[in-house]
Order: C-alpha cells, then sequence, then structure tokens
C-alpha cells in the first residue's frame, strides 16, 4: 500500500502535466465565443435555446481545430489578426463552407 499511494500521486502529477489547455481557460474560450454567436443565430429568428446550441457547437469545433493544431503557447503567440484569420477558416471548414487543407 505504501508503495501504491507514491504511484497514484506521480501518475497524476503527469496527467496534469499533460493539459495543454486548461479546463478553465477553455471554458472562458468557449464562454465567449457563444456570447457573441447567440445574437447572430437570434437576428435570423431564432430562439434563444436553439441560438445557444447552434453556437455552442459551431465554437467548440472551432476550438477543437486549434487544439488539433497548435499548442497553447502557439496560439497565444498569434496576433490577433492571425487568430481571426483562423478562427474563420475554421469556421468555413466546421460549417462544411471550405474543406481542410
Amino acid at each position: 500500500m505504501k508503495l501504491l499511494l507514491p504511484l497514484l500521486l506521480f501518475a497524476t502529477t503527469i496527467s496534469a502535466t499533460e493539459l495543454e489547455f486548461k479546463t478553465h481557460y477553455l471554458f472562458m474560450w468557449a464562454g465567449n465565443c457563444t456570447s457573441r454567436m447567440i445574437p447572430t443565430y437570434e437576428r435570423q429568428g431564432m430562439p434563444w435555446n436553439f441560438a445557444f446550441s447552434m453556437a455552442s457547437q459551431g465554437c467548440s469545433c472551432v476550438i477543437d481545430k486549434f487544439r488539433e493544431n497548435y499548442t497553447h503557447n502557439e496560439l497565444l503567440s498569434l496576433s490577433d489578426e492571425e487568430r481571426e484569420e483562423q478562427s474563420l477558416y475554421y469556421a468555413q471548414v466546421c460549417g462544411g463552407v471550405t474543406k481542410e487543407m
């Protein structure tokens, strides 16, 4: 039993250091994105609950595309213009407008 506890602590430490994007960062990113997108869907006549669902799905896809292609540090080092350009591209990919290169 004495050996098991240090091994569990070591395994937990390894897993924690492997998290490239922390939960709080992802939560804030998804929330901010969704809040910005909801009015776009509402202007199209969509009720709030459907607008929220569509916005959160789209934002989740875009965030996943960033996570697939950038480390957290690489993402933070992008300029605002680069982030916006990549966001628009990933939104088109997620929406099926264009194919991913």
